[in-house]
């Protein structure tokens, strides 16, 4: 399990961003909806978790959580009553529930029930369509006191206009390869282990490459083991969706968002690929061809405008 951080201040980059939303926390200045921007696997979640810890915290360091008081505790474990977080895309990869958003949306209504704050995170919030976004938009128009909205994108253009217009925006930027490393040692990843992990993916740091193309290392390592398709169906269920259009929707996610990931992930795979053909181990150079020779079908069908989801399961089929 991800070791989650209990406070702002134990959050490994993004610094500034971290310094500001401290500032707006201790002088009660914080909009009462934010939306934390950023390419996906930067952590906002991690941010959106920690900034929601400080708003619920009593006893409030610095505009920052404790983190060691019985609302911080709960609110690390999920188990705050005063902390909502609606599902994202890997819980809910056909869309937002609307049963839950009406829920959380009805209870945002009510005082907080510890007597600080309310906060409701909202991730991969540019899935909000239709009678879901509907349910948001009211606690949007009309706040309810001492309740914030903390929404999650990776960009807040690919929002509702209705949705953009009533929040401030934040923005998170890729992870450098040394945070990476950070961060797995963090969760018990071996130093040198770590540098080698986070090195392999430095080069798309910063391109926006999606969170669990990169972060479920296990997941890499599965695929590199044997290219397993439970693996590889994880991550084409991490892919951004492309929107269905509406009269709201005055931006959709392109296909081509979808393309530009799997590219950058395919080079991560191939350098990682080569690295085992280097070790010059006979019994794995076979496999590793053969790994190969997948990738770089799978990148020409990318080429080729093939579907992005199709050219990434054609990893596991062999020829």
């Amino acid at each position: 399990m991800t070791t989650r951080p209990a406070a702002l201040r134990e959050i490994i980059g993004h610094a500034g961003t971290v310094r500001l939303l401290c500032r707006l926390v201790e002088h009660d200045r914080l909009p009462h909806a934010i939306v934390l921007e950023g390419p996906a696997g930067c952590g906002r979640r991690t941010v959106g978790l920690a900034l929601a810890s400080a708003l619920l915290c009593p006893d409030r360091r610095a505009g920052d959580a404790c983190g060691v008081c019985a609302h911080c505790v709960q609110a690390v474990a999920g188990t705050h009553p005063d902390l909502s977080e609606l599902p994202g895309q890997r819980e809910a990869p056909n869309g937002l529930p609307v049963d839950q958003a009406r829920a959380v949306a009805e209870g945002a209504a009510n005082s907080p029930l510890l007597g600080v704050a309310k906060a409701i995170i909202i991730p991969e919030a540019e899935r909000l369509r239709g009678a879901s976004a509907n349910a948001l938009l009211k606690i949007l128009e009309e706040p309810p006191p001492r309740t914030t909205l903390i929404l999650t994108a990776g960009a807040a253009a690919s929002l509702m206009g209705t949705i953009r217009s009533r929040a401030q925006v934040y923005r998170l930027h890729g992870l450098t390869s040394g945070e990476i490393a950070q961060i797995l040692m963090r969760n018990g990843v071996p130093r040198d282990r770590a540098a080698t992990l986070a090195d392999s993916g430095a080069g798309i740091r910063a391109g926006g490459v999606q969170a669990a193309l990169l972060a479920p290392l296990n997941d890499l390592e599965g695929i590199l083991s044997g290219f397993d398709l439970g693996a590889i169906s994880r991550v084409v269920a991490a892919l951004p969706s492309r929107q269905e259009g509406g009269e709201d929707d005055d931006t959709r996610t392109p296909a081509a968002i979808q393309r530009a990931c799997l590219r950058e992930w395919l080079i991560v795979l191939s350098t990682q690929v080569r690295t085992m053909l280097r070790s010059g181990d006979p019994r794995i150079a076979g496999r590793a061809l053969d790994q190969l020779d997948r990738i770089a079908r799978a990148r020409a069908d990318l080429e080729r405008n093939h579907t992005p989801r199709l050219a990434l399961e054609s990893l596991a089929l062999a020829r």
